[in-house]
């Protein structure tokens, strides 16, 4: 996965625990795979070399998970059917900062106050994006992807602890068939911001149309696990409480951490752009 190498390290630890280990700055972070899913790999090429592309710019993606059997799909070079994966990302920004116990609350705060104000500016900010992305598809695969955002629907938050905050999103495209059509795609997203060792996650949980309480209920599960596997000790533990970063927008992170939400929910037209590739 090539944008991993550009702030981050990937590395497989045991095929038991199937867990992910990420580098955020100089911070090393297990991320358990959750419950029936596996790391993608770059023995996935032709489904990462997709995937990748829907990673926004103002992001780094450091690791994605798919089902069991879309990975061994995936492995052959197949194309996996399924529109449920997870990914994990922050701001790009972040990556070098440490950020502390009030530092996550501000950001908490600011998430539930100005979340209808951050979606309008990242909405914005899609179709350009999303331009670029349709162009490097058509161009590479030979297809008419026309990929245009449609409609993004915010739900309140519906967790929140004090080392996570989850909300979800309903999010609607549209792409060209292979005869031209407009066809409308509906999916939806669970983010889930997580707080360990200093830094900052965005966990998202992508879903079909009507997985909205599946990935609720999984995205916690593994928000839970991803905490688990990170505990603060010793020096981390002491800057955490006492330290207080300045200057940080939290809004722009809320709002980057809104993009990779609605760049995730375009996962369900995979198989849609490959259909379209082989023909």
């Amino acid at each position: 996965m090539k944008k991993l190498l550009l702030a981050a390290s990937l590395l497989i630890l045991t095929p038991q625990t199937r867990a992910v280990e990420i580098v955020v700055g100089r911070t090393h972070l297990a991320i358990p795979a959750p419950a029936g899913f596996a790391p993608v790999t770059s023995q996935m090429k032709a489904y990462s070399d997709v995937a990748d592309r829907f990673v926004p710019p103002t992001n780094v993606q450091f690791a994605e998970f798919i089902s069991n059997a879309d990975a061994s799909l995936a492995a052959s070079g197949g194309v996996p059917e399924s529109q449920r994966n997870f990914t994990v990302q922050t701001s790009k920004q972040m990556i070098q900062s440490l950020v502390s116990t009030a530092d996550f609350d501000e950001l908490k705060s600011t998430i539930k106050n100005q979340n209808a104000e951050m979606l309008k500016q990242a909405e914005a900010q899609v179709p350009g994006w999303l331009d670029k992305v349709s162009k490097g598809i058509s161009d590479d695969y030979n297809v008419d992807a026309n990929l245009s955002l449609t409609q993004v629907l915010p739900l309140p938050p519906h967790v929140e602890t004090a080392r996570s905050l989850a909300f979800s999103m309903i999010v609607k495209f549209q792409t060209n068939d292979a005869d031209g059509k407009a066809v409308p795609f509906v999916g939806v997203v669970t983010t889930t911001f997580v707080h360990v060792q200093g830094k900052i996650l965005f966990l998202y949980a992508n879903a079909e149309k009507t997985g909205l309480q599946w990935s609720r209920t999984e995205s916690q599960k593994w928000a839970e696990m991803v905490v688990a596997a990170n505990p603060s000790a010793g020096d981390v533990a002491v800057r955490e409480t006492s330290e207080r970063s300045s200057g940080f927008d939290w809004g722009e992170v809320g709002k980057k951490a809104l993009i990779g939400a609605v760049f995730g929910g375009i996962i369900g037209l995979f198989r849609l752009i490959f259909n379209k590739k082989k023909g």
